[in-house]
C-alpha cells in the first residue's frame, strides 16, 4: 500500500482550516442572530395564523386575521395616518439633513461654528427618549403652564389655554419625530461630502461654475449612495415606529395619530389579541419590503454598484 508523504497530507489539511476559521468567527454572531432576530421573526409569522390571546392556547385560524384587517373599519385612517406620517417625516428630515450636511461640510468647512452647529443637532438624537418626550410634552402642555401657552399669553396673542394635543397632534408627532432623526443622516451625509477631493471644487471655480452648479454637479452625485441608504432606511423606520407616538399621544386623541405599528402594538399588547397583532406587523413587513424595492429601483441601484469606468 502506498503512503503519502506527511508533507503533502498537511498541504491539503492547510486550506480546509482556512476556510473553516472564518465560520468559527461568525458563529457566536450568526447564533444570535438566529435566537434573536430569525427565530421571533419565525414565530411572529406562525403567531398571526392563530387565534392567540390572553388565554395564551392558540388556534390555528388560517387567513381569518388577515381577513379580519381588510374589514376592520379603522385600517382607511390608520393607513392614512401612517402615509402622512411617513412622507412627511422623511422629505422634511431628509432635506434638513442635506442642507446642514453642505451649509457645514462645503460653505463653513473646517470653521467651529460648523462643529458647534452639528453638535447640537446631535443632543436630541442621545437624550433619552422618555426625556425627549417629556420635553415636547411642556412645550405643548395643554394648560397654562406649559411653555407655548404661557409664552403665548404673555404676549398676549391668546387669552385661554390651546389644547396643542388636540389641534395638531400629527404636526407635533412629525415635528419632534423630525428633530430626533435629522442627525443620522447628517452624519453620513458630512462624511460622504468631507471624502470629496478640494482639487474638484478649485477645478469648477477655475472653469467659473457657480456655488449652484458645484452643489447640483459635483456634490449631488456623490451622495447618490448615503442619500439612498437614509431614504430606504429612515422610511422603513417612520413605517415601523410608534414609540413616540405612543409616548406622546398613544394615538390620539381618537386614533388621529394612530399608524400601522401603533395599531399592531395596541392590538398585541393592549388588547392581547396577539395573533392579529402579529398578523398587523406582517403587513407593515409587507409595505417596508415593497417601499425598499421600489426606492432601489428608484436610486437605480445596479447603476450604482457598477464598477466605475476610467476614460482614456
Amino acid at each position: 500500500m502506498r503512503m503519502e508523504n506527511p508533507a503533502v497530507q498537511q498541504v491539503y489539511k492547510k486550506p480546509f482550516k482556512k476556510k473553516l476559521y472564518p465560520y468559527l468567527f461568525i458563529m457566536p454572531f450568526s447564533l444570535l442572530v438566529f435566537v434573536f432576530f430569525i427565530l421571533p421573526a419565525i414565530a411572529t409569522v406562525g403567531m398571526a395564523f392563530t387565534d392567540l390571546n390572553a388565554s395564551m392556547k392558540p388556534k390555528f385560524i388560517g387567513l381569518s386575521n388577515f381577513t379580519r384587517i381588510f374589514t376592520d373599519y379603522n385600517l382607511p385612517l390608520i393607513l392614512w395616518n401612517t402615509v402622512i406620517f411617513a412622507v412627511i417625516s422623511l422629505a422634511i428630515s431628509l432635506l434638513f439633513a442635506l442642507i446642514i450636511s453642505i451649509a457645514t461640510q462645503y460653505f463653513l468647512k473646517g470653521k467651529v461654528s460648523a462643529v458647534i452647529y452639528r453638535v447640537l443637532w446631535l443632543i436630541p438624537s442621545v437624550i433619552p427618549s422618555v426625556v425627549y418626550v417629556t420635553f415636547w410634552k411642556f412645550i405643548f402642555d395643554p394648560t397654562e403652564e406649559g411653555f407655548l401657552n404661557n409664552l403665548m399669553h404673555r404676549f398676549g396673542i391668546v387669552s385661554e389655554p390651546v389644547s396643542w394635543f388636540t389641534k395638531g397632534a400629527m404636526a407635533i408627532v412629525i415635528l419632534a419625530t423630525i428633530v430626533s432623526t435629522i442627525s443620522g443622516g447628517m452624519i453620513l451625509l458630512s462624511a460622504a461630502i468631507n471624502s470629496i477631493p478640494e482639487d474638484l471644487y478649485k477645478a469648477a471655480r477655475v472653469d467659473g461654475a457657480s456655488e449652484k452648479s458645484v452643489i447640483m454637479r459635483i456634490i449631488l452625485p456623490t451622495l447618490r449612495w448615503p442619500l439612498m441608504y437614509i431614504t430606504i432606511s429612515d422610511l422603513i423606520g417612520f413605517v415601523s415606529s410608534y414609540f413616540f407616538i405612543m409616548l406622546l399621544t398613544n394615538g390620539g386623541p381618537m386614533r388621529d395619530t394612530t399608524t400601522l405599528s401603533l395599531y399592531a402594538f395596541q392590538q398585541a399588547f393592549n388588547l392581547k389579541y396577539y395573533g392579529y397583532g402579529a398578523a398587523v406587523s406582517l403587513i407593515v413587513v409587507a409595505i417596508s419590503f415593497v417601499l425598499t424595492l421600489l426606492f432601489i429601483r428608484l436610486f437605480d441601484f445596479d447603476q450604482l454598484i457598477k464598477p466605475s469606468r476610467i476614460e482614456d
